[in-house]
């Protein structure tokens, strides 16, 4: 005898949906979240990935190279030039761009235990115009442009200057820094508002 065929019933297939939205419900944010986080680290260890290649290219041409951004012209790139005053070229200028939603600031964070890190006389970019820019001489060590682009000063008041990039996105902080001596680190905030008994002794902890 053929049996009949039997399907799902209508209760079954509410209850397997509602299942599915309950799922959904609580996977969608974690996800967003991890992609969030993913965007913020991928941005800090490009821009200090970038930073290094300028840093390789001044010492191997024998000239100054710079890293930049420009807000009002090129959003959200961060790029390589032998003249801070000429314009990006797509192709020409190696370039890196950070995640959707991430964007530097030059405020809002406490950065002391970095500061500390670099040293005196530590120059938090970007300035008010929304420019930075990052000099590297010949010798590899971090500098400050000058009117002439094959002259990049190391004398900022009497020492070689130290610079950090902050950056934000919704899932924190990222910060790129370059010593004195032309170290280039990429931190991520861990923890904001620890207070100075935190494990890291300041105000906010950066690994």
């Amino acid at each position: 005898m053929n049996r009949p065929l039997q399907g799902f019933s209508l209760i079954e297939l509410l209850v397997v949906v509602a299942i599915l939205l309950v799922l959904a419900t609580i996977g969608i944010p974690q996800l967003v979240r991890i992609s969030n986080s993913y965007k913020l680290d991928a941005s800090g260890h490009a821009v200090a990935s970038l930073l290094q290649q300028a840093r390789l290219q001044a010492v191997k041409t024998n000239l100054p190279a710079y890293a930049q951004y420009d807000l009002t012209k090129t959003p959200n790139l961060i790029y390589i030039n032998s003249n801070p005053a000429q314009a990006y070229v797509a192709g020409a200028n190696p370039d890196v761009e950070l995640g959707g939603g991430v964007a530097f600031q030059n405020a809002g964070v406490d950065h002391s235990q970095i500061d500390a890190y670099l040293g005196a006389g530590v120059k938090v970019e970007p300035a008010a115009n929304n420019i930075l820019v990052i000099g590297f001489n010949a010798r590899g060590l971090p500098c400050i442009p000058t009117g002439n682009a094959s002259v990049c000063s190391t004398n900022d008041g009497g020492s070689v200057p130290a610079f950090l990039w902050l950056m934000q996105g919704t899932a924190g902080w990222e910060a790129v820094s370059v010593t004195p001596a032309g170290r280039v680190k990429s931190w991520r905030l861990a923890n904001s508002g620890a207070g100075a008994n935190a494990a890291c002794g300041y105000a906010a902890c950066w690994q």
